[in-house]
């Protein structure tokens, strides 16, 4: 076998597996993001599916049991759409009705999002208005009497 053959085949080699480890690490990183809204259209499209849910913490559905560390509330989109999330981990301080939550994990066949990441994201907004001098709404959560923290996030 001649030199040129075997910088032919090594470098075949090469591009296959170059070509296999690309292939396989945009497969395992492609997550579909849908809001609940969205999740409602797509529910049986959705089943089993990596994706990530957006929408806002309902406060009265969070329920959180210490010893198990088993957390479930619901997230609810803008349409008036709710999905059942259950997370195992510990509760963050920040999950507060009406805050806007990602959670990314899959949908069983039962409709619950088991979700095995949990991001609340803070509404940093609130904040910005009270350094230009306007007032927080009364009835949303960033404020103290529903029991938010509007300096964290």
């Amino acid at each position: 076998m001649g030199k040129k053959t075997k910088i032919i085949i090594a470098l075949g080699i090469f591009v296959g597996v170059i070509g296999t480890l690309i292939y396989t690490s945009i497969g395992s990183a492609a997550t579909l993001y849908l809001t609940v809204d969205e999740l409602q259209d797509k529910k049986e499209e959705a089943v089993g599916e990596r994706i990530k849910v957006s929408g806002n913490i309902v406060g009265e559905s969070i329920e959180f049991d210490p010893s198990t560390i088993l957390l479930s509330f619901e997230l609810e989109g803008k349409n008036g759409n709710r999905v059942s999330i259950q997370y195992d981990g510990v509760k963050p301080d920040t999950l507060n009705d009406g805050w806007e939550a990602i959670v990314e994990g899959e949908l069983n066949s039962e409709g619950v999002f088991i979700a095995s990441e949990l991001l609340v994201k803070c509404p940093s907004k609130y904040e910005a208005l009270e350094e230009d001098g306007e007032e927080i709404p009364e009835d949303h959560p960033a404020t103290d009497e529903q029991g938010g923290d509007d300096t964290n996030g």
